[in-house]
């Protein structure tokens, strides 16, 4: 890829967060500045300019892959240091749709910057249940010259609730880390994990049909045991609903864990379940593909554009308490489907979804823009 001429060939990427929290659009967002570090390397570019509102300067990792200014509480200098930043590059990622108003600026200041947009899913769908839009965002998002959604499923949300062109839109998957082990789930598991932050916006995520899975589970002399990964205000009220239902010595709730705890509870499990109704992507999926695990996913997002229904895993109502039962029932009862499941979304991991391919489309992303 050669650099454009003109108006400088830097590239600037600013971020609401990125190692501040945990969560897929941090995780996205880490693995686009590794990227563009890379891809600017290996075109005599300047490095990218990375600017992240939220984080505080104490958050950057020392091997972060590119210099990233984190400006914590400084918000009028995040606007005002990108706003500089803008007039020596020739392309503005956005990490999220709250920096719009900031990208305009920066348009109206350097007129031959591109805008390019990352939307990752209900940030986008203007569903008051997670965030309405703004009055003025559609406007705004008319400068852009490019939107990359992670799924089409979220493009098409996006693209009726702001009006906007379709040609405009690029689909730009999420990644996985690279399958660096061989998989092989314990045969005599039984245990069923989900993996999610427990927000109060989280209960789309659907854990609590699970929690009622699991009474009917119990009813049918169905031995399991579900194990729930993730911190937050639900997971109170999930407790609760599990004691509520005499479920409460099948249900672990394993909070936030490590990165290595949180690959022995894969290890542990011999399936993956999210009835989910609110994926903008579904990098769960992916995750647990990546450790040989069947899944189960929801039909009403874009999981069911990710999963292969009957190939890789199943697809249910997401609150469809008697089929979910009865998809986690077939998988638990019969092991060699599950693990043939669990090797077929692997491998649809490392042919689709891993860093390389992250970097590829990336690349697609900047060459369209030359």
């Amino acid at each position: 890829m050669k650099p454009a001429t003109g108006h400088g060939t830097g590239v600037l990427f600013l971020a609401l967060d990125t190692y501040g929290r945990i969560g897929g659009i941090q995780r996205f967002n880490q693995r686009l500045v590794a990227a563009l570090a890379a891809i600017s390397d290996e075109n005599g570019w300047s490095g990218p300019i990375v600017h992240v509102m939220r984080d505080r300067p104490a958050d950057i990792p020392n091997i972060a892959p590119a210099a990233i200014t984190a400006f914590g509480p400084r918000r009028l200098g995040f606007v005002l240091r990108s706003i500089a930043a803008a007039r020596r590059c020739r392309i503005l990622f956005l990490g999220h749709i709250n920096l719009l108003p900031v990208a305009l600026v920066c348009k109206l200041l350097a007129p031959r910057i591109r805008l390019v947009l990352f939307v990752h899913g209900d940030e986008v769908w203007n569903d008051p249940a997670y965030r309405r839009m703004r009055f003025y965002e559609p406007a705004m998002a008319r400068a852009l010259s490019r939107i990359a959604a992670v799924s089409a499923f979220t493009a098409k949300r996006m693209q009726h609730a702001f009006g906007l062109p379709g040609e405009r839109f690029r689909i730009f998957p999420n990644a996985v880390d690279d399958i660096d082990r061989r998989l092989d789930p314990k045969k005599g598991s039984r245990n069923i994990l989900t993996v999610a932050r427990l927000d109060l916006h989280d209960r789309g995520k659907n854990i609590d049909a699970l929690i009622e899975a699991m009474v009917l589970l119990k009813r049918r002399n169905v031995e399991c045991t579900l194990q729930v990964v993730g911190e937050g205000p639900l997971k109170g009220e999930l407790a609760s609903l599990a004691r509520e239902r005499a479920v409460e010595d099948r249900v672990e709730f394993l909070g936030r864990i490590s990165d290595a705890e949180l690959a022995e509870a894969y290890a542990r499990a011999c399936l993956f379940a999210m009835p989910s109704s609110k994926e903008g992507f579904g990098i769960v999926f992916l995750e647990a593909w990546r450790h040989g695990l069947p899944v189960i996913c929801g039909t009403g997002d874009a999981a069911a554009e990710i999963v292969t229904d009957g190939i890789d895993g199943f697809a249910v109502g997401p609150r469809d308490i008697e089929a979910l039962a009865a998809k986690m029932t077939l998988l638990l009862d019969d092991p060699d489907r599950a693990f043939a499941m669990g090797e077929a979304g692997a491998e649809k991991v490392r042919t689709r979804y891993l860093l390389r391919h992250f970097r590829e489309n990336l690349e697609e992303l900047i060459g369209g823009l030359a």
